[in-house]
């Protein structure tokens, strides 16, 4: 049967590796005799391992079952591991999971408030094919196994990635430039491969691959007409470009002579309705004293979210969703100094 070990077990043991939980004493591991991949009938797996090289050493327990995942070091109760899965992820509901041994060489997982699974040893067969994957120039790449062309996600595309197989598996990779670039070619090994974008392959063999990209000499950035100075009362504002289709905006409002707010925007330009939809604003406040010099700097916030729309007479709109007035500014390109 073919299966491919890609890091799906990886991320069950590095799920949650952040401290969940006190400290604990390292418990003695002969008191606690199994360890491995455990899966059951349904495809449900669980991991345990013992962990001495973290901050809280101890059996670390790791879950996939459906689409439930989560994975912490459990405190040992008796004979028993127990505790919350999701006790490391903040906000998230308590998942907790009491696991003994079953059996021979088993293991029961039971849910509190909810189900009990029953596991046997997993065997997984060492990978002998590995395949990276990678990018040079300014592109994305999604793989998947078959002939299907993959899934695009634009929010969280790949710049990178590899494959573990453990016998000869067909796949099928696409490469896309990011604006203002284009694609050129894959490459095998440092060799030309492929001139398409979208290619199916029989892996066969440990290789790696490359996608590559170059800029695109006949793309004219959507931005280059508003870079620049502009103002909005006491508001002064600065767009630059800092890649084919990203920008960064500085905004400088003088409150008064001894203090200036200060907003950092980065985010992707959307050509179409040069739009750009940016998170991760960061907003401070300098304090200056009597003869100009910096008293203090104060965040407020480092995840502010908001718009910036330029406009076909060459200004830009602002909403800010942090702002208490829920207006728009709409700041005014200066002339050339």
């Amino acid at each position: 049967m073919k299966k491919t070990i890609c890091l799906l077990l990886t991320a069950i043991l590095l799920l949650g590796l952040c401290a969940c939980g006190g400290k604990q004493d390292a418990p003695e591991p002969a008191e606690w005799t199994r360890q491995g991949y455990y899966s059951d009938e349904d495809g449900n797996i669980v991991s345990v391992t013992w962990m001495d090289d973290i901050d809280e050493p101890g059996w670390y327990v790791g879950v996939m079952i459906g689409d439930i995942w989560g994975g912490c070091t459990l405190p040992r109760e008796g004979n028993a591991l127990r505790g919350d899965l999701n006790a490391w992820e903040e906000g998230a509901e308590p998942f907790i999971v009491t696991v003994t041994e079953e059996g021979e060489d088993g293991l029961l997982l039971q849910v509190e408030g909810g189900e009990t699974y029953h596991f046997t040893p997993m065997d997984i067969p060492e990978a002998t094919i590995i395949v990276t994957i990678n990018t040079e120039g300014w592109g994305n790449i999604a793989f998947a196994e078959g002939e299907t062309a993959p899934e695009i996600d634009p929010e969280r595309p790949f710049q990178s990635g590899q494959i573990n197989l453990v016998e000869p598996t067909v796949h099928t990779f696409l490469a896309w430039p990011k604006a203002g670039n284009r694609f050129v070619k894959w490459t095998k090994n440092g060799e030309d491969y492929s001139a398409e974008p979208q290619i199916t392959l029989l892996l066969d063999e440990s290789a790696d691959y490359v996608a590559v990209f170059e800029e695109d000499p006949d793309h004219k950035n959507s931005l280059i007409d508003f870079i620049g100075d502009y103002r909005c009362d006491r508001a002064h504002a600065y767009v630059e470009s800092i890649g084919p289709d990203s920008v960064r905006i500085t905004i400088d409002w003088g409150g008064s002579a001894w203090e200036t707010a200060n907003w950092l925007i980065t985010g992707t330009l959307d050509a179409d309705t040069m739009t750009v939809n940016y998170s991760g604003c960061s907003k401070s406040v300098f304090t200056y004293n009597d003869g100009g010099q910096l008293v203090s700097e104060e965040v407020e916030y480092e995840d502010g979210t908001g718009t910036v729309v330029f406009n076909d007479d060459g200004t830009f709109t602002w909403h800010e969703d942090q702002s208490e007035s829920g207006t728009d500014m709409v700041f005014e390109k200066l002339p050339p100094a």
